[in-house]
């Protein structure tokens, strides 16, 4: 079987044209690097340098393997270092996948707090509908998902969550609140008001079915005496944002999302506490070991949270 080594070591010797002075540059003895090249001799079937003249020659079929071992070596070398690059790589990198509205509400200001304890970790988020992050999280190919989970356990039975986890852990990472705003009138009153709606129809913006802020607004919903027209919707949160803002309806926002506009007085509350639908935000992982850097960023997150953040998924899905 042909050796890698003794390639390397053969195109240095066609380079010098000295068995001493390559093996100095090989780090090998004389007779070691004889050995080689006729390691090499043997395997092809006939000399590859001419020995009888003065200064070294490669012989016709020397040459011939000396354009073949150029190309196969530089081949080679390039392939175990871009495996090695590859490997280094993913131990240091950090895999999140996320419903679009975290990349709006939650990474932005986590990632940088992050990198600060993680220095020589490389972050990166995929955003896409829950079901979908979640797919990516049993495949192998994210390390961890983030998504915000209503108290009632709307979000996690919709998904498939069950009390037995599925091989998943979680740990808490904060909350969040899903408000109603609705832009204001002359008076600075929201244009809809769902405390003074007597029975008046009320503009909703709604969510669209794939989005999982919708399906925990949904119980509160289903519980209000109100009538709730939906004439819109969108699957992205900014996107409801830029309606309410127009004074197309009330829509329910993430709190965190619209705290300048409300500072702001662009938007306006239209309800009280009790129209507001409390969330938790949860870091999702699979049972299997992860990669260094995201392995100890578990580590790290349970030495900062309660003793019970690391909990069973039953909490999550009973809420």
């Amino acid at each position: 079987m042909i050796d890698l080594v003794a390639l390397k070591d053969f195109l240095v010797l066609c380079q010098l044209r000295s068995f001493s002075r390559a093996s100095e540059r090989c780090h090998v003895s004389v007779s070691g690097l004889s050995r080689r090249i006729q390691g090499l001799e043997q395997w092809l079937g006939v000399p590859l340098f001419d020995r009888r003249k003065a200064a070294l020659e490669p012989t016709d079929a020397g040459l011939r393997l000396q354009a073949v071992a150029t190309e196969v070596v530089y081949a080679l070398e390039g392939l175990r270092k871009s495996v090695r690059t590859d490997a280094r790589d993913r131990q240091q990198r950090i895999r999140f996948c996320a419903p679009h509205i975290m990349s709006a509400v939650f990474f932005p200001d986590w990632i940088p707090r992050l990198h600060s304890d993680f220095r020589d970790a490389k972050f990166s988020v995929e955003s896409d509908n829950l079901p979908e992050c979640l797919a990516l999280l049993d495949e192998g190919a994210a390390d961890y998902a983030v998504a915000l989970f209503d108290a009632g356990g709307a979000v996690a039975r919709r998904v498939g969550l069950s009390a037995e986890g599925g091989g998943l852990r979680w740990l808490g990472l904060g909350g969040e609140r899903l408000v109603p705003v609705s832009a204001p009138n002359a008076a600075g009153r929201p244009l809809y008001d769902l405390a003074r709606a007597d029975g008046q129809a009320i503009s909703f913006l709604g969510y669209a079915d794939e989005c999982h802020l919708g399906w925990s607004l949904r119980p509160l919903l289903d519980g209000l005496d109100l009538d709730l027209q939906q004439s819109h919707n969108a699957s992205l949160t900014d996107g409801l944002r830029l309606m309410a803002l127009s004074g197309l309806g009330v829509a329910w926002l993430p709190l965190s999302l619209v705290r300048g506009d409300l500072d702001a007085r662009k938007l306006v509350r239209a309800g009280g506490a009790a129209f507001e639908v409390p969330l938790r935000l949860r870091l999702l992982r699979g049972e299997a070991i992860l990669a260094e850097q995201a392995e100890r960023l578990w580590q790290h997150l349970q030495a900062l949270a309660r003793p019970a953040a690391d909990a069973p998924l039953a909490e999550l899905v009973a809420g």
